[in-house]
């Protein structure tokens, strides 16, 4: 992946945030949610890009059949992934932060 597509203020890493929150920000109860963020972790400490996205994958899954957000987000995923460490970091924290944020606007 081009290295300027990673940067910390890149459109691509708000829309991932975006996204995320607004797909899985409200999926199941506060407890699933929190899970799902604790597996996610787990796979970045472990460096497990597959991990990560077959946790994230089966999420959207579940939660969000026929929803062309969910759609969009498993498109733009597609395009980051698989990426170096650091990126891979950039692109999951910000799908981590937009499940955490919740449905609720910025």
């Amino acid at each position: 992946m081009n290295p300027q597509v990673m940067k910390a203020n890149n459109p691509v890493l708000w829309k991932i945030k975006k996204l995320s929150r607004e797909v899985l920000g409200n999926a199941g109860s506060e407890n699933y949610r929190q899970k799902l963020v604790f597996d996610l972790l787990n796979a970045v400490r472990a460096n497990d890009q597959n991990r990560f996205l077959w946790i994230l994958l089966r999420a959207l899954n579940v939660h969000s059949k026929d929803n062309p957000k969910a759609k969009e987000l498993a498109s733009v995923l597609m395009k980051v992934f698989p990426s170096s460490e650091a990126d891979f970091e950039k692109a999951a924290y910000s799908i981590i932060f937009g499940i955490m944020a919740g449905g609720d606007e910025e």
